[in-house]
């Protein structure tokens, strides 16, 4: 402050020019009074002088904004900033100094605002290519998961045992849930009964049949299926998974037979699942909302 102290108490030949000053800067008629009040008291209590010098007046002031906390920051960068713009005529080599001593202090803090801000902007810009890489290399380690459970469905094909490929189907159909967030469980037996699998899907259980016989499944495991998933909580539900599809007379014969329980899928859904950028969840919510709507179990990929 002992710049601007000197500066504003040197800087002007008059009273009145100096008020003018400080008006023009952000302080009111009425807070300048009362510090010049507060001035001429000290002043005739020093003896020294019979009408305050600017330099009390100054004092007073600066004294004033240093309470004020932010505002009175606001103020005294205005008081700074005026003054540095100012030719000041009337000021004495002393003012003149400080004001130079102003100018060079804002100017260095222009800078070190400047350079702080092109600082944060690369930051900022860095943060963003830093959050993109990270979500391209998601993207490709996800592409890269899918794309190898589609080679692994594939090759499943060639498999001649069918109780083999039934385990193998077990098992990546786990995977494929895994892959997609469902949280998988894999077969595991109840009393006598013999589940599939498990995962999760709208908060709920679902459980999983899997079938890969040669011909389509003509329904006759509906019934046990579908036994499984009555026995547990109202809110479990099933996906019956046939490979090779379902015959006309097993799909029409769960329509319209009660609430559904489960939803079933080829793997035709499998393969739709495993090349778009859906996956299996886009595939389960559509095949469900069909349910809901119809009460059709089947919603063949040619319908999508």
């Amino acid at each position: 402050m002992t710049h601007l102290e000197d500066a504003l108490s040197d800087g002007f030949k008059y009273h009145s020019n100096l008020d003018d000053f400080i008006v023009r800067s952000g302080i009111s008629q009425s807070s300048l009074a009362l510090l010049r009040a507060a001035a001429e008291q000290k002043s005739a209590q020093s003896g020294r002088f019979s009408k305050a010098p600017k330099r009390y007046v100054v004092r007073e002031l600066l004294a004033s904004l240093s309470e004020q906390g932010p505002d009175g920051d606001r103020l005294v960068a205005n008081l700074i900033t005026n003054l540095v713009g100012l030719p000041l005529k009337d000021a004495s080599p002393k003012a003149l100094a400080a004001v130079e001593a102003l100018r060079a202090k804002l100017n260095s803090d222009r800078s070190s605002k400047q350079a702080e801000r092109a600082h944060q902007k690369d930051q900022r810009e860095e943060a963003e290519r830093a959050a993109h890489r990270e979500k391209e290399r998601v993207r490709v380690a996800k592409q890269t998961a899918r794309d190898s459970l589609r080679d692994r469905f594939q090759g499943l094909m060639a498999e001649g045992n069918a109780q083999t490929r039934g385990y193998l189907l077990e098992t990546f159909l786990s995977d494929l849930f895994e892959h997609e967030g469902l949280q998988p469980r894999g077969s595991f037996k109840l009393k006598g009964e013999q589940i599939d699998g498990s995962f999760v899907w709208r908060a709920g259980t679902s459980f999983l049949e899997a079938k890969w016989v040669k011909d389509p499944v003509a329904g006759a495991d509906f019934g046990a299926f579908n036994y499984k998933i009555e026995g547990k909580s109202a809110d479990t539900r099933g996906l019956f998974v046939s490979v090779n599809g379902y015959s006309p007379e097993a799909i029409q014969g769960m329509n319209g037979k009660g609430a559904l329980k489960f939803v079933c899928i080829d793997g035709a859904h499998i393969m739709r699942a495993l090349l778009t950028d859906g996956g299996l969840p886009a595939i389960l919510e559509r095949v469900w909302r069909h349910a809901d709507e119809t009460g059709e179990a089947y919603l063949p990929v040619s319908a999508f």
